[in-house]
């Protein structure tokens, strides 16, 4: 009776494991896959990114050395990555949109978060980290934009 017992925790051990693991490295395997495209397609324009990072559905990276900051949307594809060069951009901004929740008007609800970059010809390009349609963890998006607008402020020239 206690080898059957065994034999049962051991099964339904790996029946809620195994995908677990599965889900993990899946995802792990498509983020390495997202930038080794990401890579190539920057390589034909001469940007190697020295740094990278994927949340939900934006992919982010700056080449340091090159000064260029590229941007895309995931699943990537070639017409969706946005390669602006730092030399370019006057400004790099972080907007967190705060609203009073419903019933409750001193607590606040974080609507937005996006990085705003002000071009020297004077246009607007937004990065959005969190919205109503992208996202789900607001804090985790505070913090990934701020993060980022270290990095881009850092090397503007």
């Amino acid at each position: 009776m206690e080898f059957v017992s065994l034999e049962l925790g051991i099964a339904l051990l790996l029946l809620f494991v195994v995908p677990v693991i599965y889900a993990v490295t899946n995802q792990s395997r498509k983020e390495k896959n997202t930038i080794k495209k990401v890579e190539a397609l920057c390589g034909t324009k001469g940007v190697k990114l020295t740094s990278t990072d994927i949340f939900q559905s934006l992919f982010i990276g700056i080449d340091e050395n090159a000064k260029y900051l590229v941007t895309a949307t995931v699943p990537v594809k070639e017409e969706s990555i946005e390669l602006f060069h730092l030399k370019d951009i006057k400004s790099c901004n972080l907007y967190k949109k705060e609203v009073p929740k419903a019933g409750q008007p001193k607590i606040k609800i974080i609507e937005s978060v996006s990085l705003e970059l002000l071009l020297n010809d004077k246009t607007k390009h937004e990065i959005i980290f969190f919205d109503d349609d992208h996202g789900m963890n607001q804090d985790l998006s505070v913090n990934q934009a701020s993060t980022w607008n270290e990095i881009i402020r850092k090397n503007l020239v």
